[in-house]
């Protein structure tokens, strides 16, 4: 796996161009098959330096490659999706800043609602905890705070703070088994009068669209005496 200092080495923008074909063809998804003289002619380069630059690639982690009767098998890995996310956010902070889009709060609101039990777990992982501090400011409570947005002003604006650029945590291994990215967030919770720092996280593969989970320092059930059915808002920071 390519470290810091190797990715100041690399010289990102050699690849910048392969990367970007092969995820236009679907490899940040699957494998995409195809011969280094095809992606040569697509990028603009020969046929010997497309292949040279797809074996510093695969030492570099940024693509796994396969050889088959039809050419390469070539999947985006984890090196080269961080390295696109990287870019692309540099790139929407360039273009949305200069507009002020990002400057404006974005508003959600929903009710408190029992999850599945699986944020307690999540939480527990060290892969996970050991990373919010930096990201968020605070050390979170071991659970997490389930909330269905109802209006639809708020499942728009929840769409709008995807778009934003989010911290996110990669996927990791841990006690054998392997933990996904977690998407991050920072927020603060609006309960009475009180103005609670928080964080809304996103799993990389879930399946609800209307409901966010969201992690704060203490138990908010507990320490704001709130309880599911209660109608809350949470603002971007």
């Amino acid at each position: 796996m390519a470290t810091e200092k190797n990715k100041e080495n690399i010289g990102f923008s050699d690849y910048l161009n392969l990367l970007i074909q092969i995820g236009k063809m679907g490899g940040t998804r699957r494998p995409v098959s195809c011969t280094t003289r095809e992606l040569g002619n697509i990028v603009g380069i020969s046929q010997q330096s497309t292949s040279r630059k797809l074996t510093k690639m695969e030492n570099y982690n940024l693509i796994v490659r396969n050889y088959t009767q039809r050419g390469n098998s070539i999947k985006i890995a984890s090196e080269g999706m961080t390295l696109l996310e990287s870019v692309f956010t540099d790139l929407w902070m360039i273009l949305v800043s200069d507009r002020g889009e990002i400057e404006e709060e974005i508003i959600l609101q929903g009710k408190i609602c029992t999850g599945m039990g699986e944020g307690a777990y999540y939480m527990s992982r060290k892969g996970y905890r050991n990373r919010f501090p930096t990201m968020v400011g605070f050390i979170p409570y071991p659970g997490t705070l389930n909330v269905q947005l109802l209006e639809e002003t708020s499942l728009r604006n929840f769409e709008r703070l995807q778009r934003t650029p989010a911290n996110f945590i990669k996927e990791f291994m841990e006690d054998e088994r392997k933990f996904g990215r977690v998407f991050v967030w920072p927020t603060f919770l609006l309960i009475g009068d009180k103005k609670i720092p928080s964080a809304l996280i996103r799993p990389d593969r879930t399946h609800h669209n209307n409901q966010i989970e969201l992690i704060a320092k203490e138990n908010i059930k507990d320490t704001y005496n709130v309880k599911d059915g209660d109608i809350i808002k949470v603002i971007s920071r």
